[in-house]
């Protein structure tokens, strides 16, 4: 009999998860959902509000007061689950570790399942978009202008990503403000990626993530650049992982399923970069 332990399983399919993410590994975590939140219920995303410019002081004029607030914006939480079944056969005699194989798959199910909503609620609320010539190309003027959407609000530590498609990365290596050495903000290393991160421009890392950064409708890809802060995300419980037995069929069904929340908290703090600008 292949024995599968539910805790060993959770937390190695747990790891791995964090590990796969590429979009989402930058929201902030917003702490848990209630106990009673269920898939299709709708969270607030507070926000606060910016406070208005200051004010000349006037000798006996009290200085004005003015209340800090905040808004909102709902999500709506979501429910993914994916079973696997591992029959003993397999575990004992089959080739490679059928149980790390598994852990492996629905690891990168679940991780896709979390970017593929982050990238969903950035293009329905983002309100900072560049429009670029290529449809899967990029220029580096074109960066340039969109990092210029921020106006003066551009220092690189307040950045967290450029996340671009793996079909707009040839792009980059035609930039001279990322290969050029002679630059003062180029990178050594740049244009060698490793765990998703292919280098940086003006000091911000450029990550390749291809879920849900191209839209095969309009054939076009989708960058985004990402500044600290701009996301969120709340889990219920974190992955849960059950096993059943079917000892009739000699094999185990693992299910995991996960409940979670994720979004655009300041929806001026990303810009999308695409041809097709709505």
């Amino acid at each position: 009999m292949s024995i599968i332990i539910p805790e060993v399983y959770t937390q190695m399919l747990t790891e791995k998860v964090k590990g796969k993410i590429k979009i989402s590994t930058y929201a902030n975590d917003l702490g848990d959902l209630d106990n009673f939140a269920s898939e299709g219920d709708s969270v607030t995303f507070p926000q606060f509000c910016a406070l208005s410019e200051a004010e000349l002081v006037q000798k006996g004029v009290a200085i004005p007061t003015e209340t800090l607030n905040q808004t909102s914006t709902k999500k709506t939480i979501v429910h993914y689950g994916k079973g696997v079944e591992i029959f003993d056969i397999d575990a004992l005699v089959g080739k490679g570790d059928f149980m790390q194989n598994a852990v492996e798959q629905q690891a990168r199910i679940f991780a896709s399942a979390i970017d593929k909503e982050m990238v969903k609620d950035i293009d329905t609320n983002a309100l900072l978009k560049k429009a670029t010539l290529g449809a899967t190309a990029i220029t580096e003027d074109e960066l340039h202008g969109a990092f210029g959407l921020f106006g003066d609000a551009q220092d690189t530590d307040e950045f967290d990503a450029i996340v671009i498609n793996s079909l707009v990365l040839p792009s980059f290596y035609k930039m001279e403000g990322f290969v050029n050495a002679d630059k003062t903000y180029t990178t050594n290393g740049n244009g060698i990626v490793r765990n998703g991160v292919v280098g940086y421009f003006r000091g911000v890392p450029v990550v390749m993530a291809d879920v849900g950064t191209y839209d095969s409708v309009k054939a076009e890809c989708k960058s985004y650049i990402l500044k600290k802060g701009a996301l969120g995300i709340k889990k219920k419980r974190g992955l849960l992982v059950e096993v059943e037995r079917q000892a009739s069929l000699k094999k185990n069904n693992v299910y995991a399923d996960e409940i979670f929340v994720v979004g655009l908290v300041n929806k001026d703090s990303v810009v999308i970069m695409r041809k097709t600008i709505a």
